[in-house]
């Protein structure tokens, strides 16, 4: 594996005297090195808690995907809108928010980022839609004229808040398929180390609007979701999906892509 490796010196100064009535000795020195050596750190870093940082979580692989590098993205969940009723009204659906394989309730969904660089010269995240959604019986069978949104966004970390990302915009609209929509910036001198941009809150966090609600059933009872360990479902307004009233709708699962996009900055 290369190496990029740095030193660093601190000289530190040794005196040695002896001392009489009326003068001192000619003082004689001599330097010792003080040495620092930095290597690459690229192992992978493990998700953690939007709201806990200092925490990490269990979440099944197949649920996220993750980079590999220096500026990387450790976490992208796979977003779901969960099962609705075929209607001919417009109708705005909510995210299903982070569910985890432990005891841990639900969190606003997220996106983690490492930047291990070293040089701390700033990074910009992004986010397209690929495709509109479409049938998983028939690619050709979309739905028309949805938009997916995302609304307040904000940045956690271990680290101070004097070196968070900004927000670049705190309500998007993706109605535009194929085109990049900024989410965050880190400016150089900004946005080194472990970084979550986090779409809501559980209202646990102070200045934060809560987002998350429970889902419960017809009967009023909490919705559970066995790949996570029987925990409840938790929607999160953060995140939508408008479905107009002339959107042909089949029963079907539909879905798209979303390119997620980490860029340094130049």
């Amino acid at each position: 594996m290369n190496k990029k490796i740095i030193s660093g010196l601190l000289f530190l100064t040794l005196i040695q005297s002896t001392t009489k009535l009326t003068y001192a000795a000619d003082a004689k020195n001599t330097t010792g090195n003080g040495i620092v050596q930095y290597e690459v750190n690229d192992e992978k870093t493990v998700p953690v808690d939007p709201e806990h940082p200092e925490e990490a979580i269990n979440v099944p692989e197949s649920e996220y995907t993750s980079t590999s590098g220096l500026l990387r993205f450790d976490f992208i969940p796979n977003l779901h809108f969960g099962a609705q009723a075929i209607s001919s009204k417009d109708s705005v659906y909510e995210v299903n928010a982070q569910l985890f394989s432990d005891t841990r309730s639900a969190r606003p969904n997220h996106v983690q980022i490492t930047d291990n660089r070293g040089e701390i010269s700033g990074w910009e995240l992004s986010v397209k839609q690929d495709t509109q959604f479409y049938s998983d019986d028939d690619k050709k069978e979309e739905l028309k004229g949805v938009i997916l949104s995302f609304d307040k966004q904000w940045a956690n970390s271990t680290m101070s808040k004097e070196y968070s990302p900004t927000i670049v915009k705190d309500a998007i609209k993706i109605e535009q398929i194929g085109a990049s929509y900024p989410i965050a910036k880190a400016e150089p001198g900004k946005g080194a180390g472990t970084w979550e941009i986090v779409f809501g809150s559980t209202g646990e966090i102070e200045g934060i609007e809560k987002t998350l609600t429970p889902l419960l059933n017809a009967e009023g009872q909490p919705v559970t979701n066995p790949l996570f360990n029987n925990n409840g479902v938790y929607k999160n307004s953060a995140i939508r999906l408008f479905v107009p009233s002339k959107s042909t709708k089949h029963p079907a699962k539909y879905k798209t892509e979303l390119t997620w996009t980490l860029s340094e900055l130049t």
